[in-house]
């Protein structure tokens, strides 16, 4: 297909027409990225009643559900559906109520903002039909030849590898509302609350765009939160980035009290890291034995390294060597084994939105709940960690890998063991 295919609007909707819901998702959001610089107008605009700023924030909200709706299976999609009506039902109603407000004025960027936030309230539609004409209205305004790439690439490609083209062709904003677009978006006075979006629009225009699980996951902040404005939506954002990113990094001060109160209790602590690698191996032993499996699962490849990390510290422990070489050791095996976890509830953050049926055999996931899936497993293994982390264990003690656990054998296994949310009585360390 060439540049020469689409030669009118005519042409693009007729194409856009034979192509399913993730195509047509993907072109409406790419044309949405593009019409989002013109509600720069709103955020010149004394809003104290929040108009202005609700309205840019749910047709950022409208956008975004729409790019990621386009990279997720038909499963996923549906169980957007109630995100993308509510951010497109919000976007249309407050346009609504600004088109009757003092904030639209006579003037040509008024109007143009108007067009741009209906015309962004419809991306996020779920209907075929409607996301067709937002696409190819919203397109009008767009760089011809940006479109018809757009088109081309999803086409030849798939959706998903349209994302990873600049938005514009050789890298240009297209016009001066881009840049004041931007700098709104990372302006210092509300840095804190549009922080994500200036990171998410500066991505999505240099074809970089940010972890598509953070993206899905925002797209499903509750509604109230959403409707609480950008603040609240800040918040939750941030929640999910903590998420996502695994344990908090280790600091070093605290790093190295701990690690004294360690070897002040030389043989607590390192039968405590040879207790926690003997866990691990027998339970993915047993697991192997049983399943019969090769190995775990591929989003598990994480946990079969923690033994080594527990059987290191123990070795520092119990070696003959100088105290402060011994702190030092002890706190590098540490911060390792803080690094490993860090990946595995990193990796399974994603993992465990995705499809899992089928990962396991229905022997295997019989397997799994009496070994690395049963709570005596896990809560065995958070309290290992914690205790090496300085950290009292808890229900958010290894949380992603619980909840991966979960997933993995409801959706494999209805005679699975019910695994049981708690731990065993925790101390302090």
């Amino acid at each position: 297909m060439d540049d020469e295919a689409f030669e009118s609007l005519e042409q693009l909707e007729a194409w856009l027409r034979k192509q399913d819901i993730s195509a047509i998702q993907a072109f409406s959001a790419r044309a949405a990225l593009r019409e989002l610089p013109a509600l720069t107008y709103f955020s010149d605009k004394d809003a104290k009643d929040m108009l202005g700023v609700n309205l840019i924030l749910y047709c950022l909200r409208a956008t975004l559900t729409c790019g990621v709706s386009s990279t997720q299976s038909r499963k996923t999609q549906r169980a957007m559906k109630a995100a993308a009506d509510a951010s497109a039902a919000d976007a249309r109603s407050t346009v609504i109520a600004a088109a009757t407000s003092s904030l639209i004025l006579d003037s040509e960027a008024a109007l143009r903002a108007t067009r741009a936030a209906r015309s962004i309230s419809h991306a996020a539609a779920t209907s075929a039909a409607i996301s067709i004409r937002s696409a190819s209205n919203s397109a009008i305004s767009a760089s011809s030849n940006s479109r018809l790439r757009d088109a081309n690439v999803i086409a030849i490609q798939g959706t998903k590898a349209v994302y990873s083209r600049a938005l514009w062709l050789e890298g240009k904003a297209g016009s001066e509302s881009v840049r004041k677009w931007i700098e709104f978006l990372r302006e210092p006075s509300s840095s804190r609350q549009w922080r994500f979006w200036h990171k998410w629009y500066q991505s999505m225009v240099e074809g970089k765009p940010l972890n598509w699980e953070l993206q899905r996951r925002v797209a499903l902040i509750e509604d109230d939160i959403w409707r609480a404005g950008p603040k609240a939506v800040a918040q939750a954002i941030h929640e999910i980035e903590q998420e996502l990113a695994g344990p908090a990094p280790l600091e070093e001060n605290v790093l190295r009290k701990h690690v004294e109160h360690l070897l002040k209790n030389p043989v607590i602590s390192e039968a405590t890291a040879l207790n926690g690698a003997e866990t691990l191996e027998h339970a993915i032993s047993e697991y192997l034995r049983a399943a019969p499996a090769n190995g775990l699962p591929e989003d598990l490849k994480h946990l079969e390294g923690l033994p080594q990390h527990f059987r290191a510290i123990a070795r520092v422990i119990g070696s003959q060597t100088s105290k402060e070489e011994k702190e030092a050791l002890l706190a590098d095996e540490i911060s390792k084994l803080h690094a490993r976890v860090a990946e595995l509830e990193k990796e399974l953050a994603v993992a465990k939105s995705k499809e899992l049926k089928g990962v396991i055999s229905l022997k295997a996931a019989e397997s799994f709940g009496k070994t690395i899936g049963s709570p005596v497993f896990w809560s065995g293994a958070a309290v290992s960690v914690g205790y090496f982390f300085g950290v009292t264990p808890s229900d958010m003690t290894l949380e992603n890998f619980r909840n991966y656990v979960e997933e993995l054998l409801r959706v494999n296994a209805d005679t699975a063991p019910n695994v049981q949310t708690q731990l065993p009585s925790s101390f302090d360390i």
